[in-house]
């Protein structure tokens, strides 16, 4: 299938620039450019704007560009379902993940894919929930992993674990010893915000508990947060499974919160009947893996 053109236009816009589009694709800057106005023709419209910056959409290519890309997806998937009615797997998965099951779960779910399916590349988006849901939504991502508090849309959700937040304090808090970590205690405390989706869950605990949290702090990197934590600078609500490296262990007091709240973490795809062959063995071997972690 002769979608090279169709290449070229989505490498320019994902890159910024035609240059960069070519060095993905091993072409010179001039083929690609080539490939692009060869579009351009066919559609009879001008679909970017070429600056000495690089090139952005134009309104044309701004209602394009998501067709275009669904197209690539389409025949790929198409490649890939007709492999799979031959017995071979292959393809590209594109995986989007929360930050603490990227480096917890994550490593195991694609090694062990990996071992039985070496044909298909892995690749792994770390984000916030609301942009892992975006991507899954828009088609960048072929499956999402996240908690189903989440889900904006409609896409077949398939159930992984329940994670049960909990609060994270400096070993010399006044309640580093206390059996349960009551919301309501949170109240006047500094308190280090983890910017990464969990924001809108930690919020809801807060508010049931009519707590206004003195937010001083809010960041991303999970591993950023524990250290705050350890060095004095705050408390704070996260997730279990990314307290599950030991790598503050012994630094910071985790504690269960009463009254307690569960995240249920899960994968979605925008559809299992649509989903090619290779999205499907991984979500065997990862609710396989889930289980064995």
């Amino acid at each position: 299938m002769d979608n090279a053109r169709y290449k070229a236009f989505v490498l320019a816009v994902e890159s910024g620039s035609i240059r960069n589009a070519a060095e993905v694709l091993g072409y010179t800057s001039s083929a690609v450019s080539q490939l692009i106005q060869t579009l351009e023709k066919e559609l009879d419209t001008t679909l970017l704007i070429r600056g000495k910056n690089g090139v952005s959409l134009t309104t044309s290519g701004e209602k394009l560009l998501p067709i275009i890309q669904r197209i690539l997806s389409d025949e790929e998937k198409l490649r890939e379902t007709a492999a799979g009615l031959k017995g071979v797997i292959l393809g590209t998965i594109n995986v989007a993940s929360y930050h603490s099951l990227s480096y917890t779960c994550m490593p195991d779910i694609i090694s062990s894919f990996q071992k039985k399916y070496p044909d298909v590349q892995i690749n792994l988006y770390v984000g916030t929930q609301d942009n892992i849901v975006e991507r899954l939504v828009s088609g960048k991502a072929d499956i999402a992993f996240f908690n189903d508090s989440s889900m904006k849309e409609k896409h077949d959700w398939i159930p992984l674990m329940d994670d049960p937040m909990v609060a994270v304090v400096p070993k010399d808090h006044p309640m580093a010893d206390a059996e349960v970590f009551p919301v309501k205690c949170f109240e006047g405390e500094r308190f280090i915000m983890s910017d990464h989706g969990y924001d809108y869950d930690i919020m809801h605990i807060l508010r049931q508990s009519g707590v206004s949290p003195n937010i001083t702090i809010s960041t991303f990197d999970s591993y950023a947060l524990m250290s705050m934590v350890e060095r004095g600078m705050g408390v704070s609500i996260t997730n279990s499974i990314g307290l599950n490296t030991g790598e503050n262990q012994g630094k910071i007091r985790v504690i269960p919160l009463e009254p307690s709240y569960i995240l249920h973490m899960g994968m979605a795809v925008r559809s299992l009947k649509t989903a090619s062959p290779a999205v499907l063995k991984f979500i065997e071997c990862a609710e396989l893996m889930v289980k064995m972690h």
